[in-house]
């Protein structure tokens, strides 16, 4: 199964109904949306509307069941029309060309944490932020381990947290992170992460302040995030 979680920003001057309408779009066309995602092998596909000092953000998540590079591929070798207008409207709201490849890097997780006594599915929550350049290896070094440690499992098994997944994407403004969290309560879980006095999620933010800039702040409950689309919501009123 693939995973990722990407940043796309928002263009300057657009609404909030432009931001949420491909969401709306996909609302309102479940069969074909559903048709679409199974056979790109999409099987969980949710997005967060973000604001931040740099402009306001979208955030997905995605998981497939095959690699996750044919699954963002799929909708540009489409011929629904569901697939069409997705592609034209992240160009138009996103400035993204889904049918040209992204100079650079791909995108690359760089940490994946699930519970194995999880047996449900919960709520989700995505964000980004920047990182700072030249910090890459030390991010993927502490993550690799931090992510595979028992501290890990027991300070997210104590926010009720069942997945914790980070991607880090190149820019030409330089790295952007973006993370994915679920579980009971994934907004209430960042709040009692960012007061948490607990040694390990101590020393968890205190690394962040190596990777991340100074006006990123975990002590504090990431602002700003709105869900504007889940696809087990959708796919369920089918």
């Amino acid at each position: 199964m693939g995973r990722i979680a990407l940043p796309f920003p928002v263009l300057p001057g657009k609404t909030e109904a432009e931001i949420r309408s491909i969401s709306e779009h996909f609302k309102s066309n479940p069969e074909e949306y559903a048709e679409s995602r199974r056979r790109g092998g999409v099987t969980l596909e949710r997005a967060y509307w973000q604001h931040t000092p740099m402009g306001d953000f979208v955030v997905a998540y995605v998981e497939s069941t095959g690699p996750i590079e044919q699954a963002l591929a799929a909708p540009t070798q489409s011929d629904l029309a569901i697939d069409k207008f997705f592609v034209e409207a992240i160009m138009d709201i996103h400035g993204i060309d889904l049918t040209q490849a992204t100079p650079g890097p791909a995108p690359e997780v760089l940490g994946e944490w699930s519970d194995p006594s999880a047996t449900t599915r919960g709520r989700g929550m995505a964000f980004c932020a920047p990182g700072i350049p030249g910090t890459e290896d030390r991010g993927r070094l502490w993550t690799r381990d931090t992510f595979a440690s028992e501290g890990m499992t027991r300070s997210r098994r104590a926010l009720a947290e069942n997945l914790e997944l980070v991607t880090l994407v190149q820019t030409p403004q330089g790295p952007v992170l973006a993370v994915y969290l679920e579980g009971e309560d994934p907004f209430e879980a960042n709040r009692r992460f960012a007061a948490s006095t607990d040694p390990f999620d101590v020393a968890f933010k205190e690394e962040c302040t190596h990777l991340f800039p100074p006006f990123i702040d975990f002590n504090q409950p990431v602002p700003g995030i709105t869900e504007i689309f889940d696809s087990q919501e959708v796919l369920a009123r089918r």
